[in-house]
C-alpha cells in the first residue's frame, strides 16, 4: 500500500493529510474541510466531527455533543450511541478518523469498497500536539491497534521540526534548544539537550502562548462583541477562538481596526477596536519576565548553561517581533521559524514515510517518554492510574458521511 494517512492531533484541533507515491501531499477534506476543531456529534445513523458539532455542544446539547476529548474519555460511565451500538466516548476519536479514511479509499483511492478490508495493513500515522499527555497518546495508539491496524504508530514533528531547522541554518546541530509553541494560549517552553525527540524538560504557562498583543486585541474584540450583542460566551474559550481574528486585526494599519468577527457559536457581528487602547492595556503587561524566569529555570535545572541555548519561536502566535525583541534583550540566541516551516516539515514527515516503504517495520517511530515531572510547572494533565476498559468495538461499517447543514466557517488557523 503505496500511500499514508496523517493524522495531527491538539486538544482543540484535529486536521487530516495524504500522500500517495511519487506525489505531493495533499489535505484530506470532507465537507468543513481537513483542519476541524475537536468536537463530535453521534446520534445513532448521524455521526459528525468538527464545526457543526462544536454548534450544538455549544447550544447546549449535552447528550449528543461532545467536546472536551481528552478529558471525557477518563470517565468509565460515559458513552454515545451510533448505529445501534452503545460505545465509550474514547471511540469518539475512532469513528471520526474511521470516517475520514472511509473518504480517502473511496475518493483517492476510487475503491467501491468498506474500511474492514483495509484496517490490517492501512498506512496511519500520528502526530500529536505538545498538549497532548504521553499517556493520551498511548492510548489513542491503543485504541486503533486493539481495533485491527497493525501498520500504525506516532511521529515525532520536533525531531522533523529540528532537521528542516539545521538545514536552513536557522539552529545549529548539537547545541541546547528551547522551543516555544503557543497552543491554545498557553505556552509550552521545552528543553531539547539530549536528544531532539522528546524534550529533555519542559515548563507550560498558562495563557502565556501568544504574543500579549493578540491576546489583550482577542480581549478586545470578546468585549465589543459581547456588548453590542448582549451575549454572554464563555469567556476564555472565546477568547481562544478569537486568536485568529485578533491577528487580522493587528495587521490592519489603521488607527480603528474593524471587520466582521464570527463567534464560536455562529453568531457573526461587527468589531472595532481604538489602538490606542491597545496601546494603553501594554503598558502594565509583565509575561515577559514570567517567560524569561521560566527558561533561567529550566536550563538550571537541567544543568545547562544558559549563554549556550538558542532559542527557537514556533508559530505565528508567538513568532512576532514583539516576542523576538523582547527575548533577544535577555538571551543571546532567539530565533524565529518562517511561516512556510510547517508545511516543509509535514513534507520531511511524508518523505521519511515513503522511505520506509510505508510500513512500520522499517519507521523510526517516536519513542513517548514521560516528561521529567520535577522541572513541570503547571504540567500536562495525565490520564488517571485507572484505565477505561479497552473494549474493542465490532468491526462494523463506518456511519457514512452525512450531509451536514450549512457549515461554520472557521477562520484560518494561525
Amino acid at each position: 500500500m503505496n500511500y499514508c494517512v496523517l493524522v495531527h492531533i491538539s486538544k482543540s484541533t484535529i486536521s487530516f493529510w495524504y500522500q500517495q507515491e511519487g506525489a505531493p501531499f495533499e489535505p484530506l477534506s470532507l465537507s468543513e474541510g481537513n483542519a476541524l476543531p475537536m468536537y463530535f456529534y453521534a446520534n445513532e445513523n448521524d455521526f459528525i466531527l468538527g464545526a457543526n458539532a462544536r454548534e450544538r455542544f455549544l447550544n447546549g446539547d449535552q447528550i449528543n455533543a461532545f467536546g472536551n476529548y481528552f478529558d471525557i474519555i477518563t470517565n468509565p460511565a460515559s458513552f454515545f450511541n451510533v448505529y445501534g451500538n452503545k460505545k465509550h466516548v474514547k471511540f469518539l476519536l475512532y469513528y471520526a478518523v474511521e470516517q475520514y479514511l472511509s473518504h480517502f479509499i473511496n475518493s483517492v483511492l476510487y475503491k467501491n469498497e468498506s474500511i474492514e478490508g483495509y484496517r490490517n495493513n492501512f498506512p496511519l500515522r500520528f502526530i500529536f500536539s505538545q498538549d497532548i499527555a504521553p499517556k493520551e497518546k498511548l492510548l489513542v495508539e491503543s485504541i486503533f491497534k486493539e481495533s485491527g491496524y497493525d501498520n500504525i504508530c506516532s511521529i515525532s514533528y520536533s525531531k522533523n521540526l529540528f532537521e528542516h531547522l539545521f538545514n536552513n541554518g536557522v539552529v545549529k546541530r548539537n547545541m541546547p534548544t528551547i522551543l516555544l509553541t503557543g497552543i491554545d494560549g498557553n505556552l509550552y517552553i521545552e528543553l531539547f539537550s539530549t536528544s531532539y525527540e522528546n524534550p529533555t524538560g519542559h515548563i507550560v504557562l498558562e495563557d502565556e502562548g501568544a504574543d500579549p498583543r493578540i491576546k489583550i486585541m482577542a480581549k478586545m474584540i470578546y468585549d465589543d462583541a459581547m456588548a453590542s450583542t448582549r451575549m454572554s460566551l464563555q469567556e476564555k474559550t472565546e477568547i481562544a477562538h478569537l486568536i485568529p481574528y485578533a491577528l487580522d486585526f493587528l495587521a490592519q494599519d489603521s488607527a480603528i481596526p474593524k471587520g466582521d468577527v464570527l463567534l464560536s457559536d455562529g453568531t457573526t457581528c461587527w468589531v472595532k477596536i481604538k489602538r490606542k487602547d491597545l496601546d494603553d492595556r501594554l503598558l502594565y503587561y509583565e509575561g515577559d519576565n514570567k517567560i524569561n524566569k521560566s527558561i533561567e529555570k529550566l536550563v538550571s535545572t537541567n544543568n545547562v548553561q544558559l549563554t549556550a541555548v538558542q532559542i527557537v519561536l514556533n508559530g505565528d502566535s508567538i513568532n512576532t517581533s514583539f516576542f523576538l525583541d523582547r527575548l533577544k534583550k535577555k538571551f543571546n540566541h532567539v530565533e524565529g521559524v518562517t511561516p512556510n516551516t510547517e508545511n516543509e516539515v509535514t513534507k520531511l514527515l511524508f518523505q521519511q514515510i515513503a522511505n520506509s516503504g510505508y510500513t512500520i517495520q522499517n519507521f523510526p517511530t517516536q519513542t513517548v517518554a514521560e516528561p521529567p515531572s520535577a522541572v513541570a510547572t503547571n504540567s500536562f494533565q495525565s490520564i488517571g492510574n485507572t484505565p477505561v476498559g479497552t473494549v474493542v468495538p465490532p468491526h462494523v461499517s463506518v456511519p457514512p458521511v452525512r450531509t451536514a447543514p450549512p457549515p461554520v466557517t472557521i477562520p484560518p488557523s494561525r
